[in-house]
């Protein structure tokens, strides 16, 4: 008889499923818009900010360029630096610390030394 296993993944060591989404960087694009929740707080972020953190947190692996990323608006483009510090301020309006650093001569990443990949959810619909 084949006894299966179970490896047990990061949400199986909370009780309810909402507590681990509680500690979560949870991004969410619907459309044009997107719902940014960190630690069961709504973080206001501008759709600009909002794909630059979207792009961030989908691959946290590599750094990113920020100001690549194309505007369907035709509006004046952000410069890295900008688009960092405006997300990071929206951050530390809610009382959180810096969320976005600088990798030196590479681009912006997510910090991982205060949010593990683990806690960091995107989703499309």
């Amino acid at each position: 008889m084949n006894k299966a296993t179970y490896e047990l993944d990061l949400i199986d060591y909370y009780a309810d499923p909402v507590d681990y989404f509680k500690k979560c960087l949870y991004l969410r694009r619907i459309g044009n818009q997107g719902i940014c929740m960190y630690k069961n707080k709504r973080i206001h972020l501008s759709p600009r900010l909002f794909d630059a953190l979207f792009t961030m947190a989908e691959d946290t692996s590599k750094t990113h360029k920020l100001d690549t990323i194309i505007r369907e608006n035709g509006a004046a483009e952000d410069n890295e630096r900008q688009i960092a510090a405006r997300i990071n301020k929206a951050f530390r309006k809610e009382g959180f610390t810096n969320i976005v650093k600088k990798e030196i001569r590479a681009g912006y990443c997510i910090n991982l030394d205060i949010i593990q990949d683990d806690f960091i959810v995107t989703a499309t619909r």
